[in-house]
């Protein structure tokens, strides 16, 4: 079975397969593939947008997330770099495992909900995410603002989502939720 995991900034993903990861899910985190990515391509980064966002040889993500999050096009460009050798990670990475969650802020944008069988969206109230940003982070309420605001909507990804869970509550109560519906798809129900 293939979960793909998805929602916005500091809505709580890695909280909810971490307790896929207890259930005994193989997780498939694509941040972390992100950050191999940009060791794989950093001189096709460099190539397009300069030495400003490296630090030494290696690319600094804030530097880079600096320049790329508050502009789509240039986004855009990156993504263009790194989405092709992060989907063919993705697609290698299942072919070794079983039950397994795709944990991807950018699932649908990227196509790898077409692994799935099954689409979780982890969503969180603007203001909470805000402040889990800030203490999670260190960024300012403006920083994580942006970067909210640079995602697109959980609303216009609903076509390709199965299930929606809100994770406004306590950790507790998304922990029950989670695991409730872990045992669910376990049992086709």
């Amino acid at each position: 079975m293939v979960v793909g995991l998805t929602g916005g900034y500091c809505s709580g993903k890695d909280l909810a397969a971490s307790i896929f990861e207890k259930e005994g899910f193989f997780i498939i985190d694509v941040d972390r593939i992100g950050h191999e990515a940009l060791k794989v391509k950093r001189n096709r980064v460099r190539e397009v947008f300069g030495n400003g966002v490296m630090s030494g040889e290696r690319v600094d993500r804030k530097k880079l997330g600096a320049v790329v999050f508050g502009d789509r096009e240039l986004r855009e460009r990156l993504e263009s770099i790194v989405h092709p050798w992060m989907r063919e990670r993705v697609a290698l990475l299942l072919q070794e495992k079983g039950d397994t969650v795709i944990n991807a802020a950018l699932l649908i944008e990227m196509g790898l909900d077409r692994y799935c069988g099954f689409v979780l969206a982890i969503t969180a109230d603007h203001d909470i995410a805000v402040r889990r940003a800030v203490m999670r982070d260190g960024v300012t309420e403006e920083e994580a603002a942006a970067r909210l605001g640079s995602q697109i909507l959980i609303k216009a990804k609903l076509d390709s989502v199965d299930k929606v869970i809100e994770n406004n509550g306590s950790v507790r109560a998304f922990t029950n939720t989670i695991e409730s519906l872990i045992a669910a798809l376990r049992s086709g129900t």
